[in-house]
């Protein structure tokens, strides 16, 4: 996949094993906050097993985000959690939250999964992650299970 421009200044390819060092690298320039966020608990780091499934085409696929120096400012995944169903999420530096970019790739990621023949998408979201959950209504998702601390959205494709 060739680079492709989100906004003016970012651009957009698909991760390889390669890639988990500056990810690594992304994790410990994100605050606190945007970790929870995204992983719902304190994590500084992916390990190789999990990096290796995401960039799995038979399992998953794996957007990165970067700026025009190359530094790796984002990434987003679609992981096959069954046939027809994947997981997406989203890891955004904390300088570029609040700037549309997530709206962008959350767009990007329905596309995505759509073009690798995913009937629906799901997305595990804290109740209090109010830019998450904007997006998932953005995009048409709705909530459809509760667990303490934690909401599955879903959207059928």
């Amino acid at each position: 996949m060739t680079a492709v421009a989100v906004e003016p200044a970012l651009h957009v390819r698909e991760a390889a094993a390669a890639d988990l060092a500056a990810v690594n690298d992304l994790h410990r320039r994100c605050s606190v906050r945007t970790l929870c966020s995204r992983y719902h608990a304190g994590r500084d780091r992916l390990t190789a097993a999990e990096w290796e499934r995401m960039v799995d085409p038979v399992l998953g696929h794996t957007l990165l985000l970067a700026d025009p120096d190359g530094l790796l400012v984002g990434f987003a995944n679609v992981v096959r959690v069954s046939d027809s169903t994947a997981e997406v999420s989203l890891l955004l530096h904390d300088d570029w939250q609040d700037a549309g970019v997530g709206r962008a790739m959350s767009w990007r990621l329905v596309s995505y999964a759509r073009r690798l023949g995913f009937a629906d998408i799901v997305a595990w979201v804290e109740p209090d992650n109010r830019r998450a959950v904007s997006l998932l209504r953005g995009a048409g998702a709705l909530p459809d299970f509760r667990e303490p601390g934690e909401i599955r959205w879903a959207l059928r494709l």
